[in-house]
């Protein structure tokens, strides 16, 4: 890296730009063997982009009041110029977001991305949750029964931690959710996507610290490619399917997510048979009415939804960081995406009869996953080492890298 750094630095005559800033944007190396799964960041990036516009455009017609907001919304929708391919643009584009933030989770699981760059893991841990709050914010602004209701469920698990019950009010501007609440909702949602800006190009560069890792596993310093125009190209072939879909989806299912509920006048003496969130937060809303306890529900809901943080913590120092030469892992992560779909759709249940008990199971059977999978892999690599012949030359690593870059190269 210092030697590419050097080169970058000295003047070629070419007439390019030798800052650093030209060689992480362009000479960056990267594995020569990154598959899809690595697209998922530079499209998040896009996506981030596309709903800072979006949603700059439409606060100049929003507004945050309880008598007007649904008013605001339905102008933006009917008489605004293209205020109704503003909003579907917005809406879709933050289920596109969460659905590659989870395949980006996803895949840094299976591809044991926590080993190689623990700071990037938390980093990336940290943006998801403040992006799980942005998106919860956004839909509360529409001010409809879902929204009311369901801002009234989660501002009232503030008052399971001491002190909880006075910061409540403080959010609420008094004692109960009214104007003043939804106006800080309105501010905290147009400020945070700029944090969220901010700490993402902070992910990036310590990712470039320490270098990506890659679907082997296994350490390729020694062999790279620059990221142009290698990898600039995948990722406008990404772009191209990401705003394809994102077209479809505005012109063809514009309301798919969207609950029938938001659009009815709030009635605060009346509560919903259900109560749920968007699809992106089901299988935490699952886990949190499967504990009957109120404080219990909250912390099970954030130990399920933070549990990834351990897994950098109770790893061991694996040679191997993908589950290709784990299949145990392999099965225990395909248990684990599985019961995160099961868990999503019993989130969208009426709590009652077996989907209570079959969300106690999904849960018990998600923080074991967050425990397991690491647990599995390092044991795993441990038997692996254990039963090798020591009378080899090479460690059972170097073979299969060396079989692996044979198979890469033969392709």
């Amino acid at each position: 890296l210092g030697n590419s750094l050097s080169e970058v630095g000295a003047d070629d005559g070419s007439g390019k730009s030798s800052s650093v800033y030209y060689y992480e944007a362009l000479k960056y190396p990267c594995p020569p063997n990154l598959s899809i799964w690595w697209n998922m960041g530079s499209m998040l990036f896009l996506i981030l982009g596309a709903q800072i516009l979006t949603g700059v455009m439409l606060t100049m017609n929003y507004t945050a009041d309880e008598q007007l907001a649904v008013v605001s919304v339905d102008y933006i929708m009917r008489d605004a110029n293209y205020g109704w391919i503003i909003r579907s643009v917005h809406m879709g584009g933050a289920s596109m977001f969460f659905a590659l933030i989870y395949m980006h989770i996803a895949r840094g699981v299976y591809f044991g991305a926590y080993l190689k760059n623990p700071h990037v893991w938390y980093s990336g841990l940290t943006l998801y949750l403040l992006s799980m709050g942005v998106g919860f914010l956004g839909y509360v602004l529409p001010w409809g029964v879902m929204s009311y209701w369901g801002l009234t469920v989660i501002t009232n698990m503030m008052t399971v931690i001491p002190g909880g019950a006075r910061a409540l009010d403080w959010f609420q501007g008094g004692f109960v959710i009214s104007t003043m609440t939804l106006k800080r909702v309105f501010v905290l949602h147009f400020l945070l996507p700029f944090v969220i800006l901010g700490l993402s190009l902070a992910h990036v560069l310590l990712l470039h610290a320490n270098g990506s890792s890659n679907p082997l596993g296994l350490d390729e310093t020694n062999f790279s490619v620059p990221f142009h125009p290698y990898y600039s190209i995948k990722d406008l072939a990404g772009f191209a399917l990401l705003l394809a879909g994102l077209v479809g989806m505005t012109f063809t299912f514009a309301s798919l997510t969207a609950d029938p509920l938001q659009w009815q006048p709030i009635n605060k003496m009346k509560t919903p048979a259900v109560i749920k969130p968007e699809w992106y937060f089901l299988y935490a809303y699952a886990i949190l009415r499967s504990i009957p306890h109120k404080a219990g529900g909250v912390f099970t809901m954030f130990a399920a939804i933070a549990g990834i943080a351990i897994f950098p913590m109770i790893s061991g120092n694996e040679k191997f960081q993908s589950m290709k030469a784990c299949p145990p892992a392999r099965l225990m992560f395909v248990i684990w995406v599985a019961n995160f779909m099961f868990l999503t759709v019993i989130g969208a249940q009426e709590p009652t009869g077996g989907w209570v008990l079959a969300g106690q199971f999904g849960t018990i059977l998600h923080l074991s996953a967050l425990v397991m999978i690491p647990m599995i892999k390092a044991e795993w690599e441990y038997h692996l080492y254990k039963t090798a012949e020591p009378s080899k030359e090479e460690s059972v690593a170097s073979d299969v890298k060396r079989f692996l870059g044979l198979r890469l190269l033969s392709n």
